[in-house]
């Protein structure tokens, strides 16, 4: 920014590519910063899951400097980037299990990804569930409504495919 021929302001920064660096250089560090671009940095394939073990690990180094909110901000960044699939973290954690179980326990406790699939598991269940108390109040109704216009038990089990035995059922809980 110039006033007249003055130069008020002036901004000078280097750019930095992070695809160009590579990551193994930055897995020790506790920088924070580092940690939550590290999936950014330059990997393949191949190496995917030694980044995220590594990642992994750093995080529980960090655990203890950052607070609840700067460590949050750091996962949820590399999380972002990395986009971990549940399964493959599953499996990381199980080999980190075996290598050092004190060392997954405190992973375990920073993983929003690994709360959030449980917490869409759950919802998934509770869908379900709910989805079949819906489909069992349904058929009860049916069953309570063919009775009332003086079907027999035979024919609504005919009629709805279900055994006597579950029309039976469905009469007598209401």
């Amino acid at each position: 920014m110039h006033f007249g021929k003055e130069s008020i302001v002036e901004f000078r920064y280097r750019k930095l590519e992070l695809a160009r660096l590579d990551w193994r250089r930055f897995a020790k560090s506790d920088n924070p910063v580092a940690a939550a671009l590290l999936s950014r940095m330059g990997y393949n394939e191949r190496d995917r899951r030694e980044l995220r073990l590594a990642y992994l690990r750093m995080l529980a180094r960090l655990h203890p400097k950052l607070d609840d909110a700067k460590l949050a901000l750091v996962m949820s960044i590399a999380d972002l980037y990395y986009r971990p699939e549940p399964e493959e973290d599953r499996s990381i954690l199980r080999e980190l299990q075996a290598r050092d179980p004190e060392e997954a326990e405190r992973v375990m406790e920073l993983m929003p990804a690994w709360k959030r699939w449980g917490y869409e598991e759950g919802l998934e269940e509770g869908l379900e569930k709910g989805k079949e108390k819906g489909i069992e109040a349904g058929r009860a109704e049916s069953v309570r409504k063919l009775l009332a216009k003086g079907f027999t038990p035979g024919q609504i089990a005919d009629l709805l495919d279900l055994p006597q035995e579950e029309v039976a059922k469905l009469r007598d809980s209401h």
